[in-house]
């Protein structure tokens, strides 16, 4: 497969089977990123592939909580009651990829992104569908979350960046929006 035609393919896709991913395959997608380009060569970027469902449910409940309460203009952490009872910004994903970058470096945002956008054409060219869930706020925040961070072997001075959902397209594979951005400007 030609890069462009991965660029031009590729969809966010939010439904998935119930077909789990292997671990095979997503080391194979995962070879791509030691060809990230990172700032300032630090390779900075922590990688958690998550496929427990427990652990992936209650993250991806979380980060649906926190997001929808930032976005409401409320910034305390939701209580975990509130968690329990939340949709997953995960849907129902077979893996979930957390990057993860230090809370104090300016880069660890873009290093990541750039790193979720390789892993998702990587992922396209084995016929495995994701989405790129943004990490706009720390949804390992909570104490349950912080607890499941330390699990993972993450160290607290890092935060999620980004997620990246994978898993095989349940029906339809989504058709291409219609978007143009503004035209170029050259100077």
């Amino acid at each position: 497969m030609e890069l462009s035609d991965a660029i031009r393919g590729r969809r966010s896709v939010r439904r998935f089977t119930d077909m789990p991913v292997a671990k095979e395959m997503i080391e194979k997608i995962l070879e791509v990123v030691d060809y990230c380009p990172n700032a300032g060569n630090r390779n900075s970027t922590r990688i958690v592939v998550i496929t427990d469902r427990a652990v992936m449910d209650y993250i991806g409940k979380a980060h649906m909580q926190i997001i929808g309460n930032f976005n409401k203009g409320i910034t305390t952490l939701p209580s975990e009651e509130d968690i329990a009872v939340s949709a997953s910004a995960f849907h129902n994903a077979q893996a979930v990829a957390a990057l993860f970058g230090p809370k104090n470096f300016y880069f660890s945002s873009a290093d990541a992104y750039i790193m979720a956008q390789n892993i998702s054409l990587a992922a396209f060219e084995q016929n495995v569908s994701t989405c790129i869930v943004g990490e706009v706020l720390n949804s390992l925040a909570t104490g349950k979350g912080r607890e499941l961070q330390k699990e993972m072997g993450i160290p607290e001075e890092f935060v999620p960046q980004v997620f990246i959902t994978m898993g095989y397209c349940d029906g339809e594979y989504p058709k291409h929006p219609k978007r143009h951005y503004h035209d170029v400007i050259y100077v």
